[in-house]
């Protein structure tokens, strides 16, 4: 009788021990899991933001360009004021 006993109890502690694997196993896969969804996340996260800084960089550069023809544009204003007035001081030395 105690070895039928021994051997019932060497079984259940057997059992015990595969069920804890397995939950360990599962837990494990679960986090792993979890672990690629979230890079995926992050991953996809940072294409958000990468593809949003090509945005803003690509609005600089147009604001960037839009300043320089206004730059020329003031540029030749003024060039053709200081002509303008250098001419008048020809025509009219005395204004």
């Amino acid at each position: 009788m105690s070895t039928a006993l021994i051997v019932v109890i060497a079984v259940v502690v057997i059992l015990l021990l595969v069920l804890l694997a397995l939950s360990m196993s599962r837990k494990r896969a679960r986090a792993q899991r979890q672990g690629r969804v979230e890079a995926r996340a992050r991953g996809a996260e940072a294409e958000r933001r990468h593809d949003r800084a090509d945005e803003l960089e690509a609005e600089a550069q147009r604001f960037a360009r839009e300043a320089e023809q206004r730059a020329q544009a003031a540029e030749a204003e003024r060039s053709a004021a200081d002509s303008h007035a250098a001419r008048a001081r020809e025509v009219d030395p005395d204004s």
